[in-house]
């Protein structure tokens, strides 16, 4: 829908007389109005330009007013109606509010009347659209722009929010730091344009391993964070494991030229309630299960367990770590 300084109103009424006291009454409010005898040809002029609202009678030719409704509720139009009715169909008014409508005036009007509704509905819609583009905003800034996933801010609530879920139902949390290896080289020697590109892809193959509730965010530079509402120290095992296995199948551009000769990543998983019970411990039991990882070859995964170790599952990516201060 273009954007418009001046709400447009379409009047639908076969009545000339009726019609003309409708349009005034709109023209006094500064608005701009157009006109139709019948509800085909109000379905026409507003498939050309969605008017922001339709005033129209409830008995038409061709369709009434409660069928003009229905179809613009069909074709997912943007425009609010008003409907107006004689005394004798406030039941039919009230259908034709259950259907999609925003309003109805009972006939015999006045002005007065006519101008308060079309304000009210121009008002509401006004608050609707200032409604979305807060949370279209919103929705922006929880967004990491380069990847398209959910970047820090969002990954600091979400962790606030899933511990006190987790907490409150006697659930778990798994927390994965990951770091993609030796990607300073990578960049340097690809250039950062590639370097984006493999952040790109990271994000799309984390997301690719988890389920649908699950948390993927970028924490920062080449580093991401996930959560896993409700998964174990085993069921993470698996995960961490899951994305190890992508990340290696995958091909990036110019990664042959690499010491190992693959861009791969490296993994620290820590568990609520078993390695810590507050964001901020979380984050510190993670974040050093991943540099045990980083320590011990890189590619691999470590977790961090109740006694200040830690270790991980057996395999060949996998390496146990030293000790680490984990206070809870």
């Amino acid at each position: 829908m273009v954007e418009r300084n001046t709400p447009e109103i379409l009047v639908v009424d076969d009545d000339p007389m009726v019609r003309d006291i409708v349009v005034q009454a709109i023209e006094a409010l500064g608005y701009s109005v157009d006109v139709s005898g019948d509800g085909f040809e109000a379905l026409e002029k507003n498939e050309i330009r969605d008017f922001d609202l339709i005033i129209t009678d409830m008995i038409l030719p061709g369709i009434d007013g409660l069928t003009l409704i229905r179809k613009l509720v069909e074709i997912k139009s943007p425009t609010d109606v008003i409907v107006i009715t004689g005394f004798g169909s406030i039941e039919n008014a009230v259908e034709c509010m259950k259907a999609g409508a925003v309003e109805y005036i009972i006939k015999p009007f006045t002005i007065d009347q006519i101008q308060v509704a079309v304000k009210k509905a121009v008002e509401l819609r006004l608050l609707r659209k200032h409604a979305k583009e807060r949370e279209f905003y919103r929705e922006l800034s929880y967004v990491d722009a380069l990847t398209g996933i959910r970047n820090r801010r969002f990954f600091n609530e979400s962790l606030v929010m899933e511990l006190d879920k987790a907490a409150r139902f006697s659930s778990s949390l798994i927390l994965l730091m990951i770091d993609i290896d030796d990607f300073k080289i990578y960049n340097d020697m690809n250039g950062h344009q590639k370097g984006d590109e493999a952040l790109s892809l990271m994000g799309e193959l984390f997301k690719a391993a988890c389920r649908g509730y699950d948390i993927v965010t970028r924490y920062g530079g080449e580093e991401f964070a996930i959560l896993f509402p409700g998964a174990s120290v085993e069921h993470a095992k698996v995960l961490a494991h899951r994305i190890l296995e992508n990340v290696r199948a995958a091909k990036f551009a110019g990664e042959e030229k690499l010491p190992s000769g693959e861009l791969t990543v490296s993994i620290g998983v820590a568990c609520f309630p078993q390695h810590a019970r507050k964001a901020e411990y979380l984050i510190l039991c993670a974040d050093q299960a991943l540099y045990a990882s980083k320590r011990t070859g890189k590619n691999t995964v470590c977790i961090g367990w109740p006694d200040g170790n830690m270790d991980g599952p057996d395999g060949e990516t996998t390496r146990e770590a030293g000790p680490i201060n984990r206070p809870v």
